[in-house]
């Protein structure tokens, strides 16, 4: 019996093409953005953001690729999401801390200020930033970078290189050398929380955790920040605690992920044992 296709995975030619589709999106993305701030202002810059994920979308749609499958919309057990949202805690702060200590050695030009455009100072401010950055942004990265991308980079190369190969790509489209570092680290984590529970959901959750911090960081007077930070670095208290806390919710998380998988296996032993 001949083993059944899998058409929710992209051959090397196909990816490809979706790379070069997405990247043509997202210059002409800058261009429909810069029309809209110049018809209704900076912020409304950000809704031209997350077209990238239109050629995917369209190839997906054209193709008759099965959506949920293709984009790694899988569910997860209330486990694994209880123990990624104990981990995007000390992912975010231990985060915040090698940015820091990145921005020393490579720090941002002065005309690289994202500040601003981070402002809320309206309701409508803070609906349009929060959703967009919090919540579209995030699923639509993932469903490209650590979906459709990186599933298909998993059945060519081993899970590793997988991994490494998307968090990289992830990188280069945010176009950002002061960060590249920084957003390397956080798509391997992703990456890896990705394929080791099989869906999307909890990768999408810490992204949107991670955005969010970034936003209410961005608006925070600093010394309403004086108990999270210790002058540019975050306080040596919430670096330990985080340490601490990372080994039991890793572990939590793998154990929970292991116990997921289990019954899968079992129903497909048993169903060979009737063949």
């Amino acid at each position: 019996m001949e083993p059944e296709v899998d058409n929710s995975l992209l051959d090397a030619r196909a990816l490809s093409r979706i790379m070069l589709w997405t990247l043509a999106m997202f210059l002409f993305s800058i261009f429909f953005g810069a029309v809209m701030v110049f018809l209704a202002g900076p912020k409304t810059g950000l809704l031209a953001e997350t077209l990238f994920i239109i050629p995917a979308l369209l190839f997906v749609y054209r193709r008759r690729m099965p959506f949920a499958r293709t984009f790694r919309f899988n569910p997860v057990s209330p486990q694994i999401l209880f123990y990624t949202l104990l981990l995007a805690l000390p992912v975010m702060i231990l985060g915040d801390e090698l940015d820091r200590l990145i921005a020393i050695f490579f720090p941002l030009p002065s005309w690289f200020d994202v500040g601003d455009l981070m402002s809320i100072h309206s309701l409508s401010d803070g609906f349009l930033i929060i959703g967009n950055g919090v919540i579209v942004a995030a699923i639509a990265e993932e469903m490209l970078f650590r979906g459709l991308i990186q599933r298909s980079l998993e059945r060519m190369h081993d899970i590793a290189t997988a991994i490494a190969l998307s968090a990289i790509i992830f990188a280069m489209f945010h176009f950002n050398i002061w960060w590249m570092i920084q957003i390397t680290l956080l798509g391997l984590v992703l990456g890896y929380i990705a394929w080791r529970s099989d869906s999307i959901w909890p990768a999408i959750l810490i992204h949107g955790f991670n955005n969010l911090l970034s936003i209410l960081a961005a608006n925070a007077a600093e010394e309403k920040l004086a108990w999270y930070t210790s002058g540019e670095h975050v306080h040596w208290i919430w670096l330990a605690a985080s340490l601490l806390l990372l080994i039991p919710a890793f572990a939590g998380f793998q154990k929970a992920c292991t116990a997921r998988r289990l019954p899968a296996a079992t129903d497909r032993t048993i169903g060979d044992d009737h063949d």
